[in-house]
């Protein structure tokens, strides 16, 4: 039965639709005659790969964007959107993959962030009624938050409730969740599918985009397929499989996974060895070493220490105890430039905020470390950038206009080809990848790891971090896993299970 404070709707009728939706920007049709149906008290998940016009489609539904053509319709009754506000006073409520609290604010202002109560005649804060009700939208939600604390002290699958609390506060019966699990471990994961399911139950109407097609199978009533701005599928759950929604995402059948076959280690000395290595506070006594042509995968959840292991050993953090051998040599990098010099590249896992250079076009991304190879007199030497940049855009068929577009209007798979691209023109020997495939839809995650393979078969050392235990055993030849900045073991990917490295990781 609906919970009586979230405002309910007839549940035969949708209570969002939308009618032939189309929205053009300069030289791109971003979305072409869309429907959608959304029905209270269901979940309906919206997919597609990067650039499909799934993000132009919440932006239409959240007042962001006017549609050029098509009707809006809540309720059965037409609706306008001049404003993100008009479409909150309708009752929908984002829940974005970028969260947009304000850090030092504490939970309860940030929960009540645009609906602060107020009292005598507008101009003091109704302190009472807004603890009151902030404590009624956290007990919507089941969860016990401090309300008092900065939502910055929070871990960020709290803040990802806190951001959930605001929508609901401001009488959300239409809820918008955007890659709601991207940064999150498989536990605090779990914990939040267990919750949408919940506020399903209680009435509300849950739209949900993802890449993680395991979470889309486990919440979704009914899917949307989305291809090149139009809408190819409608499915309901029980007809949906990864195989139907592939085909559907990128218009053929994908290729098939391949699992990597387990290499035998060379007789050679390694060329990365690891020994006894810690940093206080983050993680102690790592060791292990890695081949060339093997692809060594870390396993675990978030707060492992993965992340704080790879920068250590880039040189971007310093060690307090352990040894790093390179070729058979120890090193101590007192920063990432004498990591690059020596043939290490790391791609890390946030590429927005520091994998990339947004304001910077594909050919300058690909070639910045590069660029005293490229000049002769202080000066660029142009085509030997435009060649460079040419030969990883072919090799690892990069999806651009041209070698001058802005590396932030591609899609998420593409700037990691390009970053790809960037550290392999430096001649790298040992390449570390922190979350390689987050926030990349399912057709250029599979190419990723088709190019990883390939770069492990001619002679790359790989050292791959991942969450995701199905793409690590994929991967990797050999899988150790941390929990709480320890070594818990090493496997064989040949041996290994999803339900295996869970074990280990939170034992």
């Amino acid at each position: 039965m609906p919970d009586p404070t979230l405002p309910t709707s007839d549940a035969r009728r949708p209570i969002l639709e939308l009618r032939g939706i189309r929205k053009a920007f300069p030289g791109v049709l971003a979305l072409d005659d869309v429907d959608l149906k959304v029905f209270p008290g269901a979940i309906h998940s919206l997919v597609g790969e990067n650039g499909a016009g799934k993000s132009t489609l919440i932006n239409v539904m959240v007042g962001l964007f006017k549609p050029d053509i098509g009707e809006i319709r809540i309720d059965d009754t037409p609706a306008r959107f001049n404003q993100p506000a008009d479409a909150r006073a309708f009752g929908i409520g984002l829940v974005p993959q970028e969260l947009n609290l304000i850090p030092h604010l504490t939970v309860m202002e940030n929960i009540l962030l645009g609906t602060t109560p107020l009292r005598f005649a507008n101009t003091a804060v109704d302190w009472h009624a807004m603890r009151a009700k902030a404590t009624k939208v956290l007990e919507l939600i089941g969860e016990e938050i401090d309300l008092d604390v900065e939502v910055s002290t929070l871990s960020v699958a709290y803040q990802q409730l806190v951001q959930i609390a605001r929508a609901l506060a401001q009488d959300a019966r239409i809820l918008i969740l955007d890659e709601p699990t991207a940064s999150l471990s498989i536990p605090e994961a779990d914990r939040l599918l267990a919750l949408i399911e919940q506020l399903r139950d209680k009435g509300c109407a849950v739209i949900y985009v993802s890449h993680r097609l395991p979470e889309v199978f486990r919440l979704s009533d009914q899917i949307t397929v989305m291809r090149n701005g139009r809408k190819v599928a409608l499915l309901d759950r029980a007809e949906a499989n990864e195989a139907v929604l592939v085909r559907h995402m990128i218009g053929r059948d994908a290729q098939q996974r391949e699992h990597r076959q387990a290499s035998v280690r060379s007789a050679s000395k390694p060329i990365l060895e690891v020994s006894g290595l810690t940093r206080v506070g983050e993680f102690e006594d790592i060791s292990f070493s890695l081949h060339r042509g093997e692809i060594l995968g870390i396993a675990g959840l978030i707060g492992a220490g993965r992340t704080e292991l790879a920068r250590c050993i880039f040189g971007d953090t310093r060690r307090s105890s352990g040894r790093v051998l390179l070729e058979g040599q120890p090193i101590e990098f007192r920063h990432p430039s004498e990591a690059i010099g020596q043939g290490i590249a790391y791609v890390p896992e946030e590429r927005k905020r520091l994998g990339i250079f947004p304001a910077l076009g594909v050919a300058e991304n690909m070639t910045l470390p590069i660029l005293s190879r490229l000049s002769r007199l202080f000066q660029i030497r142009w085509s030997r950038q435009r060649s460079v940049t040419d030969e990883f855009v072919g090799k690892f068929a990069i999806k651009i206009s041209s070698q001058d577009q802005l590396i932030r209007n591609l899609s998420g798979g593409n700037q990691q080809k390009v970053i790809l691209g960037r550290w392999l023109a430096t001649g790298c020997r040992v390449l570390l990848l922190d979350e390689p495939t987050r926030g990349i839809d399912v057709n250029a995650k599979f190419e990723i790891h088709r190019i990883l393979r390939e770069l492990a078969a001619s002679g790359l050392a790989i050292l791959v971090i991942s969450s995701e235990f199905e793409e690590v055993i994929g991967l990797a030849d050999q899988i150790i896993v941390m929990h709480e900045g320890r070594l818990k073991g090493c496997v064989p990917a040949s041996e290994a299970t999803q339900e295996k490295l869970l074990t280990m990781s939170v034992a």
